[in-house]
């Protein structure tokens, strides 16, 4: 693989390798791959339809967690309430 020293510095930036990039862009393009992120979407939310009305939920975890949770959100490009509720409808 081919990569030109600005990719590296972008990838560098968030602590990513041109391997790292290219396996999880294999990944995110292999349909047969089990992933708990996908589901029937609307409007961007794999929840039900866009009518349905939406609650805010408040809940304690530990820090590890939360640290581990944003770390995931970010590798999918997904806020980390967008990401906390796609797997939270698939559990």
């Amino acid at each position: 693989m081919s990569v030109s020293r600005r990719d590296e510095e972008l990838l560098a930036l968030v602590g990513m390798t041109p391997e790292q990039a290219e396996r999880d862009a294999r990944e995110a393009e292999d349909e047969t791959i089990p992933d708990p992120l996908d589901g029937r979407v609307h409007y961007g939310l794999h929840l039900g339809p866009a009518d349905e009305r939406m609650v805010t939920v408040s809940l304690r975890i530990p820090k590890s967690d939360l640290d581990r949770i944003t770390a995931q959100a970010r590798r999918y490009h997904l806020s980390r309430s967008e990401y906390m509720r796609r797997r939270l409808a698939s559990a």
